[in-house]
């Protein structure tokens, strides 16, 4: 049911009339009214004294000007669009050919570089950003150490690399695998053994008496981590060699880059460059080449006589007319 105003100024007369009878029965009473109209009061007084005093008027803008502070110089109206254009040109990644002197082995290492970036390094990075720079700066410290690489390759003597330091081991490879494979199948190999992995494995223990290489160790049924680690060694104290100390002092991009190369490059080129059938196909497309090229020549021989002959019969031809 709701109040009508008769009934609320009766209740206030009432209440006053029961508070004066308070009061007057305990007069310690008073106080809590006193208290109750200063707690009223008080913060009335104390906030319209504070918009007083701190007020500093409506002239207080035309006697004092305000001094906004400088921003950043480069998002300044004249240094914006410059800033813009030498970022885009930060971006812009233009890469250098591998080997210039054959476009198609700086083709393949282009290729193959795309390919290394694409699967170990964009598939991952691509989620954190779509900034290409971190991508560009990968591909630029691998072409450094290509290139560098490169450079020391070219300075040295193949023909005399391959002669006094290939060949002897090769040599000494194939002397040490005919002995082990002597001591499994027989003085004359003509032991009668089947042919398996088995097989291999105990001519692998043979061979110089189970010295093998590092990579190749028979402790492990899987080599591939062996091989790798290895690698990954061989690139650890390769790096130090093929690039800048500014790019090895960041141990994020020095631990990126001797995966990569390890695992993503090395490891690829040394399984096939051990996988015998490479080594066949190899072989077979150099003498593929060499007897079409001798059946060209030899073309060209015959087409070369049987032109001049007829020519010869045609000038007797002519002189007997």
């Amino acid at each position: 049911m709701a109040l009508k105003r008769r009934d609320v100024i009766l209740a206030g007369i009432a209440s006053f009339i029961a508070w004066g009878y308070a009061v007057n029965w305990v007069p310690a009473l008073r106080w809590a009214g006193y208290a109750f109209i200063a707690g009223l009061v008080l913060p009335v007084v104390g906030l319209v004294a504070l918009l007083v005093l701190t007020s500093r008027g409506s002239q207080y803008g035309q006697r004092n000007t305000l001094v906004r502070p400088k921003g950043p110089a480069f998002i300044a109206a004249k240094s914006w669009d410059k800033e813009i254009a030498a970022l885009r040109s930060r971006q812009a990644y233009h890469w250098q050919p591998l080997y210039p002197e054959d476009f198609k082995v700086s083709n393949a290492l282009d290729e193959l570089l795309e390919f290394i970036l694409r699967d170990f390094v964009n598939s991952w990075y691509s989620n954190i950003s779509k900034n290409p720079v971190f991508i560009n700066e990968v591909d630029k410290t691998i072409r450094m150490a290509l290139g560098s690489l490169r450079d020391r390759l070219l300075e040295l003597d193949i023909t005399e690399i391959v002669t006094t330091r290939f060949v002897p081991i090769l040599t000494a490879h194939f002397k040490d695998f005919y002995e082990a494979e002597r001591a499994i199948r027989g003085k004359h190999l003509n032991r009668n053994v089947t042919e398996s992995e088995e097989l291999d494995l105990a001519i692998a223990a043979k061979y110089r008496d189970g010295k093998l290489h590092p990579a190749a160790s028979l402790a492990y049924s899987d080599t591939k981590l062996v091989q790798q680690d290895y690698l990954r060694n061989l690139t650890k104290s390769l790096l130090p060699k093929l690039l800048p100390e500014r790019v090895i002092a960041s141990r994020a991009v020095a631990v990126l880059v001797q995966e990569l190369v390890s695992c993503a490059v090395l490891t690829p080129v040394m399984q096939l460059l051990s996988d015998p059938d490479t080594w066949n196909q190899v072989m077979e497309a150099y003498v593929r080449k060499t007897k079409l090229d001798e059946d060209f020549t030899v073309l060209t021989e015959l087409g070369t006589f049987y032109a001049s002959g007829s020519l010869h019969r045609t000038e007797i031809t002519s002189s007997s007319r």
